[in-house]
């Protein structure tokens, strides 16, 4: 999971500052399908 967090944060995600908590999350969901996919079963999505 943290080498997954670190490409997220690290440079799939390089904007730091979020207007609100959906935004964020939108952001961070964008980022894992740029990964492929599977880790959006964490949020419960794709499936």
């Amino acid at each position: 999971m943290e080498s997954v967090w670190r490409r997220v944060k690290g440079f799939l995600m390089p904007r730091r500052h979020y207007g609100g908590v959906e935004e964020l999350r939108e952001a961070v969901v964008q980022a894992l399908k740029a990964l492929g996919g599977v880790e959006l079963k964490i949020l419960g999505e794709g499936t």
